[in-house]
This record gives C-alpha cells, structure tokens and sequence, in this order.
C-alpha cells in the first residue's frame, strides 16, 4: 500500500468507529445488533492499528533511506595527487 491509501484507511476506519460509538448507544438496537457491532469494532480496531503500524514503518524507511543518502553525498572523499 502507498502512503495516501494508508492515511485515506486510517480516516475511514477511524470515522467509523466514530460512528459505530455513537449507533452502540442507540436504544433501539437489540443486544444481538450491539454484540454484533462490537465484534465489527474489534475487527476495524485490529485492521486500524495494523494501518498505524504500517504507517509509521513507511515514515521510519523514508527517514532512513533519506539520512543514508544524505550521508553519501555530504563529504566527498577526495585526494590530490602531486
């Protein structure tokens, strides 16, 4: 997965659960509807962690990647030959 589909998952997943807390406080909702989406919830939990991590692996690669190019190329090393 690329960055942005990264953070466009973490957004969704995290406005559903926004939303999924609001429809688990509904009166309406039988015990089997809450026990239902409270199993969803734990499984949009795992899958929005799972993209957290994923996340931050991509941040830590880039940053390494760029300090090691930053390295080579920083002080050259050269001789002069007489």
């Amino acid at each position: 997965m690329t960055e942005p589909e990264i953070r466009n998952n973490i957004a969704t997943l995290q406005r559903w659960l926004a939303d999924a807390w609001r429809r688990l406080g509904d009166p309406s909702l039988t015990p089997f509807d809450k026990r239902e989406l409270r199993n969803q919830m734990k499984q949009a939990d795992v899958a929005l962690r799972r993209c957290l991590a994923l996340s931050v692996e991509l941040k830590s690669a880039k940053v390494a990647s760029g300090k090691a190019d930053v390295r080579a190329f920083a002080k050259p090393d050269l001789r002069f030959l007489a």
